[in-house]
């Protein structure tokens, strides 16, 4: 029985492989590359830590400023933005937004962040308002 293949471990291997494969492709949205050109402005993308994604259909529309993505969102769903310290991409809906004199690329004065301490920090600091992304898109759409 030296080449047998026992059941126990074929269930546990096709596991392993399942469990590999879903590992494998990500929710999230692809990195976002320095130089892209911002679907809103057509700025290319020179500070990640103000940039933003947001899925569209099969793909993903890049944004070189919180501003610019606030103009073509209809809503947060499947929204992406860069917490500026780390300059991860996380959900929308995770992450912190402060508006305040920040020098953004677009000159509205966003940045995100995944730490509302941070965020609190940087609102108190730049004289700015610390809210969801919901919340500024609202104000956006009016």
């Amino acid at each position: 029985m030296g080449n047998a293949v026992h059941p126990e471990r074929g269930a546990a291997l096709a596991a392993a492989l399942l469990l590999v494969a879903g590992c494998a492709s990500s929710p999230g949205p692809p990195p976002i590359a320095t130089g892209a050109a911002c679907v809103t402005c057509g700025m290319s993308i020179a500070d990640p830590r103000y940039a933003g994604e947001r899925r569209d259909g099969d793909g993903w529309r890049v944004y070189d400023a919180i501003e610019c993505l606030l103009r073509d969102a209809p809503s947060d769903a499947g929204v992406w933005l860069t917490d500026y310290d780390t300059r991860a991409l996380h959900a929308a809906d995770s992450i912190w937004v402060v508006r305040g004199a920040i020098p953004s690329p677009m000159g509205g004065g966003y940045a995100a962040f995944l730490d509302r301490a941070a965020a609190e920090d940087v609102a108190e600091t730049t004289h700015g308002r610390v809210d969801r992304f919901a919340a500024f898109r609202d104000e956006a759409v009016r």
